[in-house]
């Protein structure tokens, strides 16, 4: 056993208890050894970034086997929701939450997401069908969405675009994920946000 903990210890940087745990619960075996331990970090890895294992696995050996830094390197990732069924495009909409001083919120992963033109046109309708919309940040009637600008929805506004989102029908299965994606997402982030901006590159 104490050979195997010297080996397992050359290749991986880890302290004694934790070579012996992983030793004992491997019968001993190194290489399996080994292999477990990187496994734990890439679960550990999935549950802090909800991301899915092939993801963490590249970003895992990227950023040299660090579990910290690949947690941090995912979290700073834009998401981006899409249909898939377009080809990619960095033309859009960008939206993320303000609080009621228009300040971001400081979290440890990116709160923003991005949606390409031809995906938000699916749900736009939803969004242009509030105005005319006073803008209670500067008390202005804006009357019609801003395709080429920032767009700013208050909290209670914004539930009522998820109503209409929720009411679109389609039989593509892509969409329909993609519909989910977009109300869990801002559902998410109307349980604390003031605000979402929406905000287009075209």
């Amino acid at each position: 056993m104490n050979e195997s903990v010297k080996i397992l210890r050359t290749k991986i940087s880890i302290p004694l208890n934790e070579a012996i745990r992983l030793l004992k619960k491997n019968n001993g075996d190194v290489i399996l050894s080994e292999q477990d331990f990187h496994n734990e970090n890439i679960k550990e890895i999935c549950e802090k970034t909800e991301c899915d294992e092939e993801t963490a696995r590249k970003e895992y050996q990227i950023c040299n086997y660090d579990v910290a830094k690949t947690i941090e390197r995912i979290n700073q990732k834009l998401v981006v929701i899409t249909t898939g069924n377009n080809p990619v495009s960095k033309i859009g909409f960008i939206l993320w939450p303000l609080n009621s001083e228009g300040e971001f919120y400081k979290t440890e992963k990116r709160n923003d997401v991005f949606i390409q033109t031809e995906d938000f046109n699916i749900v736009i309708e939803a969004f242009e069908s509030v105005y005319p919309l006073k803008n209670r940040r500067n008390n202005l009637i804006e009357n019609e969405f801003d395709v080429l600008g920032h767009n700013f929805f208050d909290n209670k506004t914004c539930k009522e675009i998820v109503k209409k989102i929720n009411q679109i029908e389609t039989d593509d299965e892509k969409v329909k994920m993609f519909l989910k994606d977009i109300i869990s997402w801002l559902n998410d982030k109307l349980f604390y946000a003031d605000y979402i901006v929406v905000y287009g590159n075209l």
